[in-house]
């Protein structure tokens, strides 16, 4: 679907959304990370005791409402009253009226994984509302974050600065496969590896 590609999505990399769904009656929105493997779907993982993964079970749809940045992520965990829904085109489900730009699904696929329970939805219909939707994906933080460990080195120590870099290194590969932001972490985590 040429319209979920013009949001810019990379393929197997995890971008930082909210979820919509109706719950008992009333719009629910919660923070979640999804990720397309073929440009015409989106998945997203979410633990068996989560509500919103009840919520979409039970209405077959959902929304991905991809945020302007990580404080609308804040109000949705924080300030949830302050958010404002309107109906999504194309599915029986709430989506946020701020948001950068929506993303209607059917649900596609079900199946376990893990302690958690993958979704899968087929893009309905994708409305933009920035000429640039703002995309948020954890690795470029967590360079952003490396590199202050990195120049932390003498106050943390070598070793827990080097676990840290670990950590974020394990993220940044996890949410970017192959990004210049996951191998520019495993530099500096072996840069420490090295005797100084």
């Amino acid at each position: 679907m040429e319209e979920l590609r013009s949001l810019g999505l990379r393929t197997g990399w995890t971008y930082e959304v909210v979820i919509c769904s109706s719950l008992e009656g009333s719009p629910h929105a919660a923070p979640a990370g999804v990720w397309t493997d073929d440009g015409q779907t989106l998945s997203l993982d979410l633990f068996e005791t989560s509500r919103t993964l009840g919520a979409v079970l039970a209405a077959g749809a959902f929304v991905a409402d991809f945020p302007r940045g990580a404080e609308e992520l804040f109000t949705v965990m924080f300030a949830p009253s302050d958010l404002r829904f309107s109906a999504a085109t194309g599915v029986a489900a709430p989506c946020l009226t701020d948001s950068s730009a929506t993303v209607a699904l059917e649900l596609s696929d079900v199946r376990p994984c893990g302690a958690r329970t993958r979704l899968t939805g087929r893009v309905v219909s994708v409305k933009l509302r920035d000429d640039h939707v703002h995309l948020i994906n954890r690795a470029e933080s967590m360079l952003l974050e490396s590199l202050i460990i990195a120049s932390r080195i003498d106050v943390l120590g070598r070793e827990a600065a080097r676990a840290r870099l670990v950590e974020n290194r394990r993220v940044a590969a996890k949410v970017a496969p192959d990004s210049a932001f996951a191998e520019s972490i495993d530099l500096l985590v072996h840069s420490l590896s090295e005797p100084s």
